[in-house]
């Protein structure tokens, strides 16, 4: 499957509609999730970027990625549709994020992904990510936290 990513506004209408079922996968995996929408203001110019996937005309996926402090951004917001999965689809959002926030001067990228997230578990450890410490205060009992030094 061919997928193409676009950068947008994190605040987009098919990112809220990701970002409402990321919620809702959240809500049922965990019994509570963060809230669904983005602040367009933390994934714009120069500090992310914000990526939606499409397949088909079809809005499949989404990441962002911005800065976290100084030298260290942060991935957020990572969703692929269920039916999606598996197709190197998150990789690829994954690895635009990964190159955009390299370009925008960091040295490192961090994430927290929730402990029955099996999938995203998967793409992080197999992309180079190692376990951290949590770095969100109140998260790890239900999340676990990535780094990944970017060269």
């Amino acid at each position: 499957m061919t997928a193409t990513l676009h950068a947008v506004a994190a605040n987009a209408q098919h990112v809220c509609e990701l970002l409402g079922e990321l919620r809702a996968e959240q809500l049922s995996l965990y019994g509570h999730a963060e809230p669904a929408h983005a602040d367009p203001a933390d994934f714009a110019a120069p500090r992310g970027l914000f990526l939606l996937a499409f397949a088909q005309q079809r809005p499949i996926g989404c990441g962002g990625v911005r800065t976290y402090e100084p030298g260290v951004a942060e991935v957020r917001k990572m969703f692929v549709r269920p039916g999606y999965r598996g197709r190197g689809i998150g990789r690829r959002l994954l690895n635009e994020l990964e190159a955009s926030a390299r370009a925008g001067g960091a040295l490192e990228v961090r994430l927290e992904t929730g402990t029955r997230n099996v999938e995203a578990l998967q793409l992080y450890r197999t992309a180079g990510y190692r376990s951290i410490p949590s770095y969100v205060p109140g998260r790890g009992e239900v999340n676990v936290a990535f780094a990944k030094a970017l060269h």
